[in-house]
């Protein structure tokens, strides 16, 4: 599947084949990454792609072990890996440095990226970010083969506000999804990295807290106000508490000169209100 301006891809790396979404041209790169779950994948941000390729040359990923790419990654996906992953896809494509954004477990990843890779990290986006909950919420794996109707329904699960659901863009994402399940292997591919989110001696070892502060990337976070995954009435009660002005926070994991935002809308931010998070992106981010 593919739009005016945006090209499926496909890229051998060390530890399989990896799928892309591209869109735009040039040298101000923007590389997104995906949330949890083994129908998710690069798909996500097709909403976005076209418009935000009018200033940015766009790499949306599928995560090592998610997607229309390999899944049946020896000892993977783990955070390791998939961060790995990430800079290695960089040194093929002759990336020095990108913008990255990650939603929600995707936003986790790219928090860590640039905790380990500054340099390689123009700015960040936190877009509804995991990985400061100490408890798991997120499924990764299913025991049965979805329905079409079945995505379906999860497709409308995403928009916050009913009135909003596009039935064709549903119809859409539910038949790619039900493409991306029916890849071999995808049922289970991402115990590895479910088992690392579940366990919490494992699971702490990777949590963001500690690791925040420490990044000095120029960083956006943004969150629904109706969010009730991870890690939001943490951000919220912080946010509201000093009336959006977080430059105040005396909590210990903020982010050193970070912009906090706050959507109305549920976890799926940039699929409820894709015209200003771009918008916001584009203010961001800059030209």
């Amino acid at each position: 599947m593919a739009t005016a301006t945006q090209t499926e891809q496909f890229v051998e790396l060390t530890n399989g084949k990896t799928r892309y979404l591209e869109a735009g041209t040039g040298d101000n790169y923007f590389i997104l990454l995906h949330g949890m779950g083994f129908t998710q994948g690069a798909q996500s941000f097709r909403g976005i792609l076209d418009n935000l390729a009018e200033r940015y040359h766009c790499y949306a990923l599928d995560m090592l072990g998610f997607g229309k790419g390999t899944r049946e990654v020896l000892e993977g996906p783990t955070f390791d890996l998939i961060i790995d992953t990430v800079r290695e896809f960089m040194d093929v494509k002759g990336i020095e440095k990108a913008h990255l954004l990650g939603h929600s477990a995707g936003g986790w990843m790219v928090a860590l990226f640039a905790y380990e890779s500054p340099d390689r990290v123009k700015k960040l986006v936190m877009l509804a970010a995991a990985g400061l909950n100490a408890s798991n919420p997120t499924v990764g794996n299913a025991s049965t083969m979805p329905t079409l109707e079945s995505l379906e329904e999860q497709a409308r699960r995403m928009f916050r506000d009913p009135a909003t659901i596009d039935e064709a863009l549903v119809k859409a994402r539910a038949q790619e999804a039900l493409e991306i399940a029916q890849v071999p292997g995808a049922l289970t591919s991402l115990e590895s990295l479910q088992h690392q989110m579940a366990t919490p001696e494992v699971r702490k070892r990777y949590l963001l807290h500690r690791r925040l502060p420490f990044i000095k990337v120029p960083t956006l976070v943004v969150w629904g106000d109706g969010d009730t995954m991870d890690p939001y009435p943490t951000w919220i009660e912080e946010y509201d508490r000093l009336n959006g002005d977080m430059t105040k926070s005396s909590k210990p994991w903020t982010i050193p000169g970070a912009r906090y935002v706050k959507m109305p809308t549920g976890h799926n931010v940039h699929g409820e209100m894709p015209k200003e998070t771009v918008e916001l992106l584009f203010d961001f981010l800059g030209a």
